[in-house]
């Protein structure tokens, strides 16, 4: 469930964050695209960003997540990775500016990104892991 609270606090950060950009403004989704989005064939609305929890770790003082995000953007010209880049860059400094999602989400400093090789046809895709720790779970019984 905690693993959820978080793609759920970075979904509505970014979605109420991103909106006051002087850009376009994306769908942010968690998961995937809607099945409604992936079944017909209309293409979604570019640009959007899938929100995927990708892998954690803990122990007994630590626990951290790494939580993927997806971007994709449909170039109007052939500067369509410009899009892209600032688009994550955009979200990279919301995200370690803010540094704390509903007082109990705290983002790691390193941040990894890459360009996907393989374009799809009229398409950029970019992917960011970021990693974050969460709350700490407290025994409720001693022993």
């Amino acid at each position: 469930m905690t693993i959820f609270l978080l793609i759920k606090a970075i979904q509505t950060f970014l979605e109420n964050e991103l909106v006051d950009d002087a850009f376009a403004v994306p769908n942010v989704y968690l998961g995937d695209l809607p099945p409604n989005s992936a079944d017909s064939q209309e293409d979604p609305e570019y640009p959007f960003i899938i929100i995927r929890p990708f892998e954690g770790e803990g122990g007994k003082d630590n626990i951290q997540s790494q939580i993927k995000l997806l971007f994709r953007t449909r170039p109007r010209d052939n500067s369509g990775f410009i899009d892209l880049l600032n688009l994550m860059e955009r979200v990279r400094i919301l995200l370690m500016r803010k540094g704390i999602l509903e007082k109990k989400f705290a983002i790691n400093d390193s941040w990894k990104w890459k360009l996907i090789e393989e374009q799809p046809m009229l398409e950029w895709v970019g992917e960011v892991i970021t990693t974050w720790t969460l709350p700490q779970i407290k025994r409720e019984v001693k022993i």
